[in-house]
């Protein structure tokens, strides 16, 4: 199975309609069915002018729409976790990762009636700490001499630029960054949690990283069992918080803290094709 690799795109501010503004973009073409297979792995692909979803909850598809760790998408009723979807949209060939984002979120409100709020609570969060006292880093994590300011992300001669990559195969995953911000790293390792991450290394400025562990595909985004990655590990890659102390020099906290979540306020079952 050849692995998942996704490039991280900066998160798009969610779309308020409001006088004075056009309307968000929509697809040009968008079927929705019910997948009923009974199949457990994920299938979501965004090649460019189309979004293929296959066998997705509803819960997962808000993640990948408004680009949000799991851990921080709450409530909403039981189905958005159990009910599974194929969704096949079409778009310009020339759309941008962040207007096709956008149509993803229209398309959940018009045809789920998806509704949502931000709003701070106190819960289970990790805390992202450096290790050691002298503020040594891992051997995987240097300060970066790219000058970033302006530049997209890409990958040229299979390094990364002013970005993060994301890599899953079927037993392990790696993020590996160049010129990237702390902030990006966060927010996709926070992916592979079952808690919220919060960044208290006090690292500012830009990073070279790479980061390996192991990410079996039963705990992919979407179907994170209760405990995450933490008690996961394969014999030769490391599992994610010895990981990420090993590599960069950095620590994963256990603690109860304050973090922005997105409640589901309401969302019905979609009329399907």
């Amino acid at each position: 199975m050849r692995p998942i690799v996704v490039l991280f795109l900066a998160l798009a501010a969610q779309w308020t309609e409001s006088a004075g503004q056009a309307p968000p973009p929509v697809f040009e073409a968008a079927s929705i069915k019910r997948n009923t297979s009974g199949e457990t792995r994920i299938r979501f692909e965004t090649p460019p002018g189309r979004v293929n979803a296959i066998n997705v909850p509803l819960r997962f598809v808000i993640r990948q729409a408004y680009r949000l760790p799991e851990s921080r998408i709450v409530g909403g009723p039981v189905w958005l976790d159990s009910d599974r979807f194929d969704i096949v949209a079409t778009a310009p060939a020339q759309a941008p990762g962040d207007a096709v984002r956008e149509m993803l979120r229209a398309l959940l409100t018009e045809r789920y009636g998806l509704r949502m709020h931000a709003e701070t609570r106190e819960m289970p969060v990790y805390l992202l700490r450096l290790m050691r006292t002298d503020g040594t880093l891992g051997s995987n994590l240097r300060r970066s001499t790219m000058d970033c300011a302006g530049r997209p992300s890409s990958v040229v001669a299979g390094q990364v630029r002013c970005g993060v990559l994301v890599s899953q195969g079927p037993a392990s995953a790696s993020l590996r960054g160049g010129g990237s911000t702390i902030d990006s790293f966060v927010r996709l390792l926070g992916d592979f949690l079952d808690r919220p991450l919060i960044d208290e290394s006090g690292l500012t400025g830009t990073f070279d990283l790479e980061l390996e562990f192991s990410a079996p595909r039963s705990s992919m985004p979407g179907t994170l069992a209760p405990g995450g990655l933490a008690a996961a590990g394969l014999d030769d890659v490391p599992a994610v918080f010895t990981a990420v102390r090993e590599q960069l020099g950095l620590k994963l906290d256990a603690q109860r803290g304050r973090a922005e979540v997105w409640v589901v306020d309401a969302a019905s079952p979609p009329s399907v094709d």
